[in-house]
């Protein structure tokens, strides 16, 4: 059922304290010192010690880019590159590997499921950008630390975290802020507040945010005007679908939704060393319009009179148990259960057609991590076990939106389906002098799929066991006059989950003079695995000059890639919702190759200033059908100069993508060409300014104006074009 969030109906709220946040500090530079987690889930080793590119993300980052969501904070980073189909969306791509091949973390517990896809991916959006304390950007294989999914990398959310009373028997923090932007006349409310005892300690987060529909830019597009206007939608009216005339044609239709996010946390500490953590998060959204394909069109008309993600929602509930008195077998004992409840659907209905098809998916995912550190003097040890057990509900309906009536229709999955993981790694760093580090890992993993087809399908189960055992080795040279080498290799692998092995998915839709496409499941899939080479030469002045280059290279074997599928019956169409469509499956390809390399540089200048900047260049080919290679980014990048004095902090920045040809195409599909332009992905650049205002210990004020030059623009594989000029206030209030 389509649903709308009330968000208006949010109380913000501010609690009496004596606590205040200071505006960042660009004088000096954090950079190879700052402390990550990411990379060994358990007592954070510095930047300068680790082989594998990391990139932090620190709440004072956030705040100062002010962005709507967390998809939106990595993408004005510079570090990240993010899709978009819709503007609910917001899919994460490091180094070439995007969806289900990046794994999302959340205070130390995966997020990925049973059916995260192979396609673009929204559900980074659960997690609220304005209750986060930091994002760590693991980039590179991971399977040691966290096993299947982290082929191009690991994106740890860090929620913030209760504090405990110090000097006092009592403290209060409280941070608010209200917040609204033009180009999808964004509006924003958030509250948050901490109580903190001796022993006890609660963390409470609540973000209301209500997106209207998403102004483009206008200028910039000459070699071909009118690309991505919108000059038609559809409505009903009277029990019939009406096309009408958009008035705006810069104002994308139906593109608005709303979000509630709400973080809570009680902390119990009964003595010195050992800590009890609750942490509950709820997110969930109306209806999220999926605009590329409502702007869709057959036979010369538009196809769809509906088009929508229903609501989104996840609720999540972990208890985590921490140590850190010594003993023979660890310094810090973590152990981590955790349940969480995950609801999404697909609401569509073509126009002149009177049933909405809904399919709902319901995922249960149990898990526990336990995770154990030791120091033995020059050497650390790390070490663990994780389990996970996905259970998959997936319910078909087909509603009548003028009687009610329903009727089941094909479910997207098999229902009941369960997809279950369990590994044991051990990860080890030696400090063998002062200046050279080594670090070196083992995982082994286990898989286990189990689906029964319950609908029309060439197959009747899927029952796959698989296991895999992974490894990195990685070495850290300190240099003479601030050089700093380092180099690893590290393998990882991804098994195929239900979405893979047993979704059935129309891609395209047809023409009367063309079939559709439509994928199919494929139980016969292999696991994905990956080989990562990479090495960084970097140079660290007195912390004032930070410059980094990392090359990396990652062969891809029994790749997964959607190609035209055979059935066993020997067809190569198949007849699906009283359609005919040419057949796809994902299959497993020999074998393939990404490589690229990134840099990072930050400089403290004099008069306050100071200046970052960081370019990612990766290239990708299926070497076995010699094709371009899905999800391959194009050249982007980030420069920003920062000013800041006393009260006042502004900065100026570039964001910019390169140019993605045509032949640079994948043939999958998934790259989204139809919703590029003739000449492919053109490449663009937007000015943008921030400040912000420090007006008085408690009260501070930001202002900003993002696409300066309003460029029209469409991010490479995206099926929605970037907003326009967007001007954004936001007000803070902090006790």
């Amino acid at each position: 059922m389509k649903q709308t969030l009330p968000v208006s109906l949010v109380l913000l709220f501010t609690l009496p304290a004596a606590a205040q946040t200071a505006a960042p500090d660009t004088a000096g530079i954090i950079g190879l010192n700052e402390v990550v987690v990411s990379a060994n889930r358990i007592q954070g080793e510095r930047k300068l010690d680790l082989p594998q590119q990391v990139d932090v993300l620190s709440a004072r980052q956030i705040r100062l880019l002010n962005p709507g969501t967390t998809a939106d904070a990595l993408l004005n980073s510079g570090w990240v590159f993010v899709q978009k189909s819709q503007l609910g969306g917001g899919s994460p791509v490091i180094r070439g590997f995007e969806a289900n091949k990046v794994l999302l973390v959340v205070d130390g517990v995966r997020l990925n499921n049973a059916i995260y896809r192979a396609g673009h991916l929204q559900n980074i959006l659960t997690v609220d950008v304005n209750s986060l304390e930091r994002t760590e950007i693991l980039n590179g294989a991971g399977a040691v630390m966290y096993g299947s999914d982290a082929l191009g990398g690991v994106i740890s959310l860090y929620t913030k975290q209760p504090r405990l009373a110090d000097s006092t028997n009592f403290a209060v923090h409280t941070s608010n802020l209200l917040r609204y932007a033009t180009a999808a006349r964004e509006k924003t409310v958030h509250t948050d507040f901490m109580l903190g005892w001796r022993r006890w300690a609660t963390f409470t987060s609540v973000t209301a945010t209500d997106f209207d529909e998403l102004r483009k830019g206008r200028h910039g597009m000459d070699r071909f005007p009118g690309f991505g206007e919108v000059h038609e939608y559809v409505e009903r009216q009277n029990g019939q679908d009406v096309i009408l005339p958009n008035s705006n044609p810069n104002r994308q239709k139906f593109t608005g939704y709303q979000q509630l996010d709400v973080v809570q946390k009680v902390l119990f500490q009964p003595q010195v060393g050992v800590r009890h953590l609750l942490n509950l998060q709820l997110s969930t959204t109306s209806d999220i319009p999926r605009f590329d394909r409502l702007q869709t069109y057959r036979n010369g008309a538009l196809r769809f009179a509906e088009w929508d993600y229903g609501p989104q929602q996840r609720l999540f509930a972990s208890y985590q148990l921490e140590l850190t008195r010594p003993s023979a077998l660890y310094d810090v004992l973590r152990l981590t259960p955790a349940v969480q409840d995950i609801e999404e659907s697909r609401l569509v209905r073509d126009r002149n057609n009177a049933r909405r098809d809904e399919n709902t998916e319901k995922v249960r995912v149990l898990s526990a991590n336990l995770d154990l550190f030791k120091d033995l003097k020059r050497h650390e040890l790390r070490y663990g076990a994780e389990v996970t057990h996905n259970k998959v509900r997936s319910i078909g309906e087909g509603v009548n939106v003028d009687t009610g009536v329903k009727t089941p229709i094909v479910t997207r999955y098999p229902n009941g389906a369960t997809y279950a993981t369990a590994g044991v790694y051990a990860a080890h760093r030696w400090e063998i002098t002062d200046r050279l580090i080594l670090s070196d890992g083992l995982r082994f993993s286990n898989v286990k799929v189990d689906a029964d087809f319950a609908f029309d399908s060439p197959y009747n189960s899927v029952k796959q066991n698989s296991s895999s055992l992974d490894g990195n080795v990685g070495l850290v040279a300190m240099l003479p006059a601030g050089l700093r080498l380092s180099g690893l290799v590290a393998t990882g692998f991804r098994n195929p989950n239900v979405d893979d092995l047993s979704r059935t998915f129309e891609q395209t839709a047809g023409t009367g003079q063309t079939l559709g496409t439509l994928i199919i499941p494929n139980p016969n899939l292999k696991p994905e695995r990956v080989v990562n080479y990479e090495a960084e030469l970097s140079e660290n002045i007195e912390n004032r000059l930070l410059l980094s280059v990392t090359g990396f290279y990652t062969t891809l074997r029994d790749a997964l890639v959607v190609r035209p599928f055979t059935t066993p019956d020997g067809q190569t169409t198949t007849l699906y919702n009283g359609r005919t469509y040419q057949t796809l499956a994902p299959v497993n390809t020999n074998k393939a190759r990404i490589y690229g390399v990134s840099s990072r540089a930050q400089v403290a200048l004099p008069a306050h200033l100071r200046l970052d900047g960081s370019l990612t260049y990766t290239q990708g080919r299926d070497k076995t059908a010699d094709v371009p290679l899905d999800h391959i980014s194009p050249l982007y990048g980030r420069g920003a100069l920062t000013y800041q004095l006393r009260r006042l902090m502004a900065e100026g920045s570039v964001l910019f993508n390169g140019r993605k040809t045509v032949a640079q195409y994948s043939p999958s599909g998934e790259d989204n060409l139809p919703q590029a332009t003739p000449a492919g992905a053109l490449g663009w650049y937007t000015l943008n300014l921030r400040t912000s205002y420090q007006v008085t210990p408690r009260w501070a004020v930001q202002a900003g104006l993002e696409n300066i030059l309003d460029r029209n623009y469409r991010v490479f594989a995206s099926g929605i074009s970037a907003p326009g000029r967007n001007l954004f206030i936001t007000v803070r209030f902090e006790r």
